[in-house]
């Protein structure tokens, strides 16, 4: 069934031809030869500092007690590189086209990864150099866009997105291998239709972000919602990702090194980034069913948990912008992912420490994404590793780990399973009509949360440090009333997330008296691109603290700010772009921006009633003369079919099958009963 032919750059560079005898052996030696030595390159900091302009965080400062003169010191140093973390982008649509039009500098994939690639330069010191790789995932008609794709015996053009360049200039990017990921003789696939994949290391500066992608799917796995659950991936996309050493796959090539802490230094894979269609949730599903896979699900930890970022549009921008059919099926897709992605069990075996892992929703008309979650993510690596990246003191940096400890635990310990909780149930429970007794819901294991991101200027920012002034009430105010009504507007109804007319207009959706609120935690960091020195300055003897900010959240939420409120200030010294001369060029925002990210922990138990509480409110004319759900409308065909259900739970989907029927069945049940309907 499978072709697995491959080809390393050196044959393909001498030969230009792709020769099948080659094997996985021989390229997982050049692989590893390439990254290898990308590693152990020592880092230049005397010819790098020749590359930026002596301002911003480079500026040289007069030394006092709390800072030295030399940026060097004050960052960098003769470091090695090392691999921190893996990033996985499932089903490319994550970043489509649709979603570049609302970044302001990024226009392209290879723009987003050079992004990445630079910011998390971020994490230098003077011992090491962090740095990431990331792997693209997608099915058919997404590769032209990312440069993937070309006929056999055709190599990259000038215009490919990575290896194009002017004349007389090299690419800016140089491959490690040119390879087939899989090609696979499926229905409707032609067998003449070859994919390369390069992946790629950067050139130009001092370490190397290695990439790939792997592109599976026979023609005609479109988007039709019917279809969806149709679809069987274990004949195809599995393969692509289930390998090990014996009979490796594509993307074993590029994770599946000797030495795994070698290689990715602590972390492993520590963020997918998905949305929930099928080539996402069928990717993840073939990696979580491969032990070599498995492995790479690096340690996470409280601080910073494995992460999986989901993007998504509101529920009422779903329910306005499709058809009957079409938008209930995706309410009710939807809702299952979500709840694989939060209770399936190998899902809830990954990671370490205390297995808390976290999925975060996007709204997909976020402007800036992009940039912020890089920005983000530099973000949670220079908390984790290096306090000098935020305004505390090493004492203050402490106190802080333990009260996030100790509140990641409190809220996570009111949903999530663990030692000590049973975690909330993902449905409550459904009946299957099947002569057994009504299905409970499974338990979820990790936290929800939702994130949205806004762009102030410096003046502003500084601003919010003056007690005097109401720019710290006016800040924390755009907070709630825009940012996280933003992103909340992924998960509820926006008839749920309005003010209210009391004095505290958001009570309903942070302070629920019932003990059942949306939102358990909300999080508010402002990632600020300037030098450590700079922002202790900025903030001066009042240190981080934002009491301000806590009373206004207090008035308009009527939470308690002291275990339902984190506010951080936190220096990204190497995050602006300053300009077209410098190496720093492309990262996506200027010296005098910060963003401003706010994260909240929302309720799972709420949020699976929002997704099926619109599929219970209509009732449609079927076939025949009857009168049904829609849960009929969209899975009748589904739920009565044996067959499939057989073949799903053989394919080990039996969990997901399990909450495709829960979410069918109470959403019938409960609008027969509202109806009245027989």
């Amino acid at each position: 069934m499978w072709e697995h032919r491959s080809v390393s750059n050196k044959a393909y560079a001498e030969t230009k031809v792709m020769r099948p005898s080659e094997t996985y052996v021989r390229l997982m030696d050049v692989v590893e030869e390439a990254v290898s030595r990308a590693q152990v390159d020592e880092f230049d900091h005397e010819s790098f500092l020749k590359y930026i302009p002596q301002r911003g965080p480079w500026e040289e400062l007069p030394a006092t007690d709390s800072s030295k003169a030399d940026p060097r010191t004050r960052y960098i140093g003769p470091a090695r590189a090392r691999l921190l973390n893996t990033n996985l982008i499932l089903g490319s649509t994550w970043i489509e086209a649709e979603r570049f039009k609302f970044e302001r500098r990024i226009s392209s994939v290879a723009e987003f990864l050079k992004q990445k690639t630079i910011i998390n330069a971020n994490m230098w010191t003077p011992k090491q150099l962090s740095t990431t790789q990331t792997l693209f995932f997608c099915s058919t008609g997404d590769e032209e866009r990312m440069g993937g794709s070309f006929l056999t015996g055709d190599g990259p053009g000038v215009d490919h997105p990575f290896l194009g360049h002017k004349e007389g200039e090299q690419p800016e990017w140089e491959p490690i291998l040119w390879g087939l990921g899989h090609r696979g003789v499926v229905p409707d696939s032609d067998p003449l239709d070859q994919c390369f994949y390069p992946s790629l290391m950067h050139r130009g500066v001092s370490f190397n972000n290695r990439l790939g992608w792997i592109r599976y799917s026979p023609a005609g796995f479109g988007k039709d919602a019917s279809g969806y659950i149709m679809t069987r991936p274990g004949t195809w996309i599995w393969p692509a990702v289930n390998g090990n050493r014996e009979s490796p796959t594509a993307f074993n090539l590029l994770v599946n090194l000797p030495d795994r802490r070698l290689s990715f230094g602590e972390e492993g894979i520590t963020d997918v980034f998905m949305t929930t269609g099928k080539t996402s949730l069928y990717s993840l599903m073939g990696m979580m069913s491969s032990s070599t896979v498995r492995q790479m699900f690096g340690a996470g930890s409280e601080m910073v948990p494995l992460e999986f970022h989901c993007v998504e549009p509101g529920l009422d921008e779903w329910i306005a912008s499709a058809s009957d059919e079409d938008k209930y099926a995706r309410l009710f897709e939807v809702c299952a992912s979500l709840g694989y992605m939060l209770t399936d069990p190998w899902i809830g075996g990954l990671g370490g420490g205390a297995k808390r892992r976290r999925l975060l929703v996007y709204p997909r008309d976020q402007g800036n994404l992009l940039t912020c979650v890089n920005a983000s993510q530099v973000a949670d690596h220079a908390l984790k590793s290096n306090y000098e990246a935020t305004v505390f003191t090493k004492l203050d940096q402490a106190d802080f780990m333990n009260r996030v400890t100790r509140r990641f635990k409190a809220y996570a310990d009111l949903v999530a399973a663990s030692d000590v909780a049973q975690g909330s149930r993902w449905i409550s429970q459904a009946d299957f009509h099947d002569g057994e007794k009504k299905q409970a819901g499974p338990h979820v294991h990790s936290i929800l949360s939702v994130r949205g991101y806004d762009v102030m200027s410096m003046d502003e920012y500084i601003q919010t440090f003056n007690d005097i002034s109401a720019a710290p009430d006016r800040l924390m105010r755009r907070c709630v009333q825009s940012i996280a009504t933003n992103a909340l507007k992924t998960v509820y109804p926006m008839t749920d997330l309005g003010e209210t007319a009391d004095s505290a207009p958001y009570s309903h959706i942070f302070g629920a008296k019932d003990d059942n609120p949306l939102v358990y935690y909300t999080d508010i960091r402002f990632l600020v691109p300037t030098s450590i020195d700079k922002l202790r300055h900025i903030t001066g003897s009042r240190g981080a603290d934002r009491g301000r900010m806590r009373e206004a959240f207090t008035s308009l939420t009527n939470a308690d700010p002291m275990t339902s409120l984190s506010i951080q200030d936190i220096c990204l010294p190497f995050l602006a772009d300053m300009g077209p001369d410098s190496w720093q060029n492309g990262t996506g925002l200027n010296e005098n921006e910060i963003i401003v990210e706010v994260t909240m922990a929302v309720n799972p138990a709420r949020v699976w009633r929002a997704l099926l509480d619109p599929t219970t409110r209509e009732v449609f004319d079927l076939p025949k003369g009857k009168q049904g759900t829609a849960a009929n409308l969209w899975g009748d065909i589904f739920i009565e079919n044996d067959t499939l259900h057989q073949k799903m739970e053989r394919d080990g989907l039996s969990h997901y099958l399990r909450l495709l029927k829960l979410a069918y069945n109470w959403s019938n049940d409960e609008t027969r009963k509202n109806h009245g309907l027989k």
